[in-house]
C-alpha cells in the first residue's frame, strides 16, 4: 500500500495530518483526552470539533500529503515524524499556547512525587498547586535539556507576583 492510500481519510475526519493506526479510524497522533502528539498541533483536530470547540487556523490549512516524489514511491516505514516523546520537549508556539487559554479548561495532573498540578489558562486564587501551560512548557524544556531530570518539588514563594502581575498560586 503507498502512502498516498494510507492517507485516505473516513468521512467526516478533516484533519490534513490524519494518519490512521492500522486497524482502526482512529490516529496515530492521537492521545486519550484529546491530545495531539504532533508538534504543530497541541490539541486533536478532530476531537476539538466533536466537542463543539473552534478549530486553531493553523489546523484549517491543508497540509501536503505524502506521494511519490521524483518517481520513488514512498514506503509505509518511512517516517514522518519524530517519536511523541521528542515532539513533546520541542515546545509549544504561541498559537497552540493561545488555543489551550481559549478553550478555558483546567487540567489536573498528578503524580506520586509532586502530588496534583493544575494546567490552567490564567492563575486563579484556589488553594491548589497550579501552573500556566507556557510555565510547565518551560519545565519540561529544562528537565529535557538535563537526562533523567523531573521535577520533585513544586513551591510557591510567599508573597510573590508573576512578572504579568497574577498572583503566585498557594
Amino acid at each position: 500500500m503507498t502512502m498516498r492510500s494510507a492517507h485516505l481519510r473516513p468521512a467526516g475526519i478533516t484533519c490534513p495530518s490524519y494518519e490512521p493506526r492500522p486497524g482502526t479510524t482512529r490516529c496515530r497522533s492521537y492521545l486519550d483526552g484529546g491530545v495531539c502528539t504532533r508538534a504543530d498541533e497541541f490539541l486533536c483536530v478532530e476531537w476539538l470539533r466533536a466537542n463543539g470547540h473552534a478549530v486553531p487556523e493553523s489546523a484549517k490549512a491543508s497540509a501536503p500529503v505524502p506521494g511519490e516524489r521524483l518517481g520513488t514511491e514512498l514506503s509505509e516505514n518511512t517516517p514522518t515524524s519524530s517519536s511523541p516523546a521528542a515532539d513533546a520537549v520541542r515546545g509549544l508556539t504561541s498559537e497552540q499556547l493561545a488555543s489551550f487559554a481559549a478553550l478555558g479548561v483546567e487540567v489536573c495532573l498528578a503524580t506520586a512525587e509532586v502530588g496534583e498540578v493544575w494546567l490552567v489558562p490564567k492563575y486563579t486564587d484556589c488553594d491548589r498547586q497550579e501552573l500556566r501551560l507556557d510555565h510547565a512548557a518551560t519545565l519540561a524544556a529544562l528537565c529535557a535539556t538535563f537526562p533523567g531530570a523531573s521535577v520533585k518539588v513544586l513551591e510557591p514563594l510567599a508573597g510573590r507576583k508573576h512578572t504579568s502581575g497574577e498572583v503566585a498560586p498557594s
